[in-house]
């Protein structure tokens, strides 16, 4: 969220600026469908009332400032009504708040036509049909100097197993890849195994997406588990990996998935954690490098000059994974994928007690199945 921005913003509304900086702060994005943009007053009023519903406090209900004129013809056919919402969720506890900011957004998708591009305290999501450059120039906003962001997602390419549309864009609330998503019926299937809302008429990133956003959600678990489940390591990689691990990816692998295969490169954000991931064969590159104030993951290794970079770019490795953790006015630690399962064991640990009681709980369900 361009905090600086929505300060600036609430303050011409005649609302204290600093709650843009309060943790319970919240932004949405909104599209009303170019079909239905004669009902969008009725929309955003059940939108309206939907949001009050849940306990959050409205600040700010806007049209998005857009320009038309830099829309080429068959994305002004088709261009939506951009709507904004600001408000603040006072009433639940500060770590329910992008749980209840989720089942909203589920709420409006079931009963309302719109498209949620974000619904979320930390961040949000703007989508055009276009370039680069017309991104850009659709939201006026992009090109303040107020617009300032500590993580950025960037994405400039459709959905290839779909037709384009505004809502299909990339990058969606967490993620944005390049590739295909191959095992998309599997991927449905397993949704559906979780109890996932997927999007309407979604591509198989929109379902990608939904799924990451329920495991997290519904489930508990951070991104950097999300993804793991999502996509964890061919079972000749498991194999090398210490005893402990082994277990762990054992119980993982039989419990929830995996979930789908590339080629895919992923670069995924939730709140203050970043995971970046390419397929098990390597197949769609992702490369890392950094700058003297950035770190950068990118499908192309000269989307920055290379004179900028402090090195070479690295390409990560077929399977491979890393993850950026963001520590507020400290600085950024840079996780390998050692280290990141690492992490996946002790966030399991603090989880369940120990690695012994995943095993107990997977024999006490067996064991249920055959008493049945």
């Amino acid at each position: 969220i361009p905090r600086q921005l929505w300060a600036e913003t609430l303050e011409q509304a005649g609302r204290p600026a600093w709650l843009s900086e309060d943790r319970r702060f919240f932004v949405g994005h909104l599209m009303v469908p170019e079909n239905e943009r004669q009902r969008a007053p009725e929309w955003r009023a059940r939108t309206l009332q939907l949001t009050a519903d849940i306990g959050a406090d409205l600040l700010l209900d806007q049209d998005g400032n857009t320009r038309a004129e830099a829309l080429g013809r068959m994305a002004r056919a088709q261009e939506p009504l951009f709507w904004q919402i600001a408000g603040m969720m006072n009433h639940c506890a500060l770590g329910e708040v992008e749980d209840r900011l989720f089942e909203l957004m589920l709420t409006i998708e079931r009963e309302t036509p719109l498209h949620v591009a974000s619904l979320s305290s930390h961040s949000v999501v703007y989508k055009v049909r276009g370039s680069v450059e017309t991104l850009y120039h659709y939201y006026p906003e992009l090109r303040s100097r107020a617009y300032t962001s500590a993580i950025t997602i960037g994405h400039a390419r459709y959905s290839t197993n779909t037709s384009t549309a505004f809502e299909r864009v990339q990058p969606f609330s967490l993620l944005g890849h390049n590739g295909e998503i191959n095992t998309i019926a599997r991927l449905r299937e397993q949704a559906a195994m979780l109890s996932a809302q997927l999007v309407d008429g979604g591509s198989d990133s929109q379902d990608l997406n939904r799924v990451l956003e329920f495991l997290i959600h519904h489930y508990g678990f951070t991104l950097l588990e999300a993804i793991e489940l999502v996509f964890p390591p061919i079972l000749s990689e498991i194999d090398h990996l210490p005893a402990d691990l082994q277990r762990l990816y054992s119980y993982y692998l039989q419990a929830f998935g995996p979930y789908a295969q590339g080629p895919a490169a992923i670069v995924a954000r939730y709140g203050d954690e970043c995971v970046f991931s390419v397929d098990a064969l390597g197949l769609r590159p992702l490369w890392f490098g950094e700058t003297e104030k950035e770190y950068i993951f990118s499908s192309e290794k000269g989307v920055v000059p290379l004179d900028l970079l402090n090195g070479d770019p690295k390409p990560l490795a077929p399977g491979e994974k890393m993850g950026l953790q963001l520590l507020r006015n400290t600085g950024v630690t840079v996780l390998d994928y050692p280290a990141m399962q690492q992490r996946l064991r002790d966030l399991a640990v603090e989880r369940c007690g120990s690695l012994d009681a995943l095993g107990k709980a997977r024999a006490c369900v067996q064991s249920d199945d055959q008493q049945r």
